[in-house]
Formats: structure tokens, sequence, C-alpha cells
């Protein structure tokens, strides 16, 4: 390819249909081995033999014969935006973050080669393949055909997105993960997660940390907490209101999340939920 931007733009033989949400670097890939061409060499053709600078949206769209308005639609990212990151306390919250979409979805596209997309916090399933999609690699997206409970769960997290905002669910979610990851490195109130985890892989499973599945298994207890730490009401019968608002908030802890769970905590308890509340970590 010549350096330097073309006088002419002129569509290359083979396009590409974005898939939604599609980061840009992930398009951009698919349509350079569509064309045989390197990703690189395109990016900066394409943006004027600049291969650092930002990628315009209406010479892209020459080059990929697709309309200007279904990329600025579809490709999350082209103005060149980088999401940001909301930290609550020390934990780092990703309003958008970056996965693989659902293979099976991809496939459905046409899209023979992995797809990268934007993605909300909430996205962690495809509810029409029954897979968990929150993973780092395309391939590591464990079946949910015998998780019914992995899957109503991830109805209840959107019934609570729509409820309560995104925002909020968002970091009610990241700190109840918080407080489920530290449970299940203490051996606490995992019952369920271990029933999931061998309906996953059997009586004698060890997996790393970053497993998908364990994420999977732990997933309806997040959604469970991240529902009372989101909500006012359940939040404010842990601050004294109303007088018995503490048996209540436990009992709910019982039913919805952690069956043996004692509320409240002496003062000074370890346990993650009772400092979260308490101490605000």
């Amino acid at each position: 390819m010549p350096h330097g931007k073309p006088r002419q733009a002129t569509p290359l033989p083979r396009h590409v249909s974005p898939f939604p949400a599609e980061i840009l670097g992930s398009y951009l890939r698919r349509l350079a081995q569509a064309n045989r061409l390197s990703p690189e060499a395109l990016r900066g053709y394409i943006a004027g033999g600049r291969r650092n600078r930002s990628v315009p949206a209406g010479q892209l769209a020459i080059f990929a014969g697709v309309p200007v308005s279904t990329l600025e639609h579809a490709i999350a990212g082209l103005d060149g935006d980088k999401p940001r990151t909301i930290y609550l306390g020390e934990i780092p919250v990703h309003p958008h973050a970056t996965g693989p979409a659902c293979r099976l979805c991809a496939l459905a596209h046409g899209a023979t080669q992995p797809i990268w997309c934007q993605t909300h916090p909430e996205q962690v399933i495809c509810l029409r393949h029954r897979r968990w999609i929150r993973s780092a690699t395309v391939t590591a997206q464990p079946c949910l055909d015998n998780q019914p409970d992995i899957l109503q769960a991830h109805k209840q997290h959107l019934r609570l997105v729509r409820r309560f905002g995104r925002e909020q669910v968002m970091l009610g979610f990241a700190a109840a993960e918080h407080i489920c990851r530290q449970w299940h490195a203490q051996r606490q109130h995992d019952e369920q997660f271990g029933r999931r985890m061998r309906i996953f892989h059997g009586a004698d499973w060890l997996l790393p940390a970053n497993d998908p599945t364990i994420a999977a298994a732990a997933y309806p207890e997040v959604v469970a907490l991240a529902r009372l730490l989101t909500s006012p009401h359940w939040r404010s019968l842990v601050t004294g209101i109303p007088e018995d608002g503490d048996a209540l908030f436990a009992r709910e802890v019982q039913k919805t999340v952690a069956p043996g769970y004692k509320w409240p905590q002496p003062r000074s308890s370890r346990d993650p939920l009772y400092r979260w509340i308490t101490k605000g970590h």
C-alpha cells in the first residue's frame, strides 16, 4: 500500500459487517483479514499513513463499503473516546469493559474470527445461547444449560438495572462481588457455589482462579447481595431506620444470599459484609 493519504479512497474487495458494540481494533482486524492485509497497515492507510492516528469514520466507511451511519451506530470508540474507570474504595469498576462476543452469536453474524466488544457490567451471559461470556477468551464460554439458577440470576440482574439504573447497580454489584470473593477465600457461605462447580466439573475439580466457571458459579449470590446493597430500602435497614431493621436485613441475607449468616456482627468482626456496611470498605 502506498504511504500518505490517498487522493481517492476506494472500497476494499471484501466487505465486513460490524457486530453491535464491536471495538474498532476488532473490526479493523476482521476487515484486514478478510482482504488479506495486516491490521496495522490497513489502519495506517485509512488514517492517512499514520498508524497511531484515529481512524476517520468517513474514510473507514469508504474502505469498508459500509454506510458511515452503520459504523457509527455499531462500533464502540470510533470517536476516539476511552471508557472511564470508577473507583469504589480501592476497587476499580469499569462501566464499559472489553470482552469477547458470544461465539455462537458471532457465527450467526457470519464471523468466523473472534469478535471483541465493549460491554456493560451486566452483560455477562448470552441468554439466547445460554453461555457465560464474561471471560478473557472467546473459547472459554461455559454452557449454562444445566445451571438454571445462574440464568435466573441474570434476569434479576437485568431487572435491577432497569429499576435502579446501570451505574447504581454496577457499584452494588462490584461491592457484592468483592464481598463474595472474600467469603469464598474464607470458605464461608459457598455451599451453593460448590454445588454449581460440581455441575460444571464433577466432584474433583481444581482450577485456576481466573477460570470463568468460578465467576459463573458465584454469580447468583453476587446478584442477590447486589440487590441488597443497591436498594435504598435494604440499605436503610442497617442504618437504624427502622429500629428493627437489623433483624429484617439478617433474614433477607439468610433467605437470598447466605443461609447461615449472622447479623449484627461483633464490632471486632472481620466479616467483609459487616466491614463494608459499617466502615465503607
